[in-house]
């Protein structure tokens, strides 16, 4: 599984869906479905913070 899978899978597992949690966590919903469709890691490094504080988990989780 990689970083994007397991993203969609946290997100998922805690949401009803994406576009719910694009509100939530206050970043736009085009700019999350980029990140899932491409590269966690070209994604700006204050939406990746927005995306692992609201979920509570590492951000290191998603690099090791």
């Amino acid at each position: 599984m990689n970083r994007e899978q397991k993203l969609r899978n946290l997100i998922l597992g805690r949401y009803t869906s994406l576009r719910q949690f694009a509100m939530e966590a206050d970043i736009p919903y085009s700019t999350l479905m980029t990140l899932l469709s491409r590269d966690i890691g070209g994604a700006s490094f204050d939406i990746v913070i927005k995306i692992c504080q609201k979920l509570e988990v590492d951000p290191l989780e998603f690099y090791l």
